[in-house]
């Protein structure tokens, strides 16, 4: 079991795996143990995302939370290649949690690749900021941006909670008894 990443992280080793940064230093390398990943940054950062993803193939469920806080800068990330999938979104990625979405241009295009290029995905939960007023009209345009009608799992589930906050829960990562420790941290957004 990890702990939230983040990119204030200046250097995290896993397994045989040396994060810099969050940013993996041999990309060839994976751990397929991990089931549950939690990360942190200060907007939607999908190319550093899917570095990272490379090197957890069988990752089930993975929660992004958006922090204006997090103040790091992301160098190097590779961008992706549609001839190079990624295998947790080919075959497991079932669960995406965007904790302090806000609807806009870049959270919509983070969102949106995971619509159309994880195909097993059975939820995404949008935990929307506290600021942005949820009605029947800003879901609806929410799904027409995200292109839903063309995704690859028809099935995927859409959830929208409002008054996401800021992750400001403890989280116990030493009980590994719990198979998802992030869980709770959600339950607001």
């Amino acid at each position: 079991m990890l702990g939230l990443l983040s990119p204030c992280i200046s250097e995290i080793e896993i397994a045989n795996i040396v994060f810099q940064g969050l940013i993996p230093s041999i990309s060839e390398n994976s751990i397929s143990t991990v089931k549950v990943l939690a990360l942190k940054f200060s907007g939607p950062a999908l190319g550093a995302v899917l570095n990272i993803l490379r090197c957890f193939p069988c990752l089930e469920k993975l929660y992004v939370i958006w922090d204006e806080y997090v103040k790091a800068e992301i160098k190097n990330v590779r961008e992706y290649d549609p001839l190079d999938p990624i295998k947790c979104l080919e075959n497991h990625l079932k669960v995406l949690v965007l904790k302090n979405y806000k609807g806009g241009e870049e959270d919509v295009g983070f969102a949106k690749f995971f619509v159309l290029n994880a195909k097993v995905l059975k939820e995404i939960k949008f935990g929307v900021c506290k600021k942005i007023d949820i009605d029947k009209k800003w879901m609806t345009d929410q799904l027409m941006l995200l292109e839903v009608e063309t995704r690859p799992s028809p099935d995927t589930v859409f959830k929208y909670r409002s008054g996401s906050s800021c992750w400001d829960t403890y989280l116990d990562t030493e009980d590994l008894s719990v198979a998802d420790p992030f869980s709770c941290c959600f339950l607001d957004g």
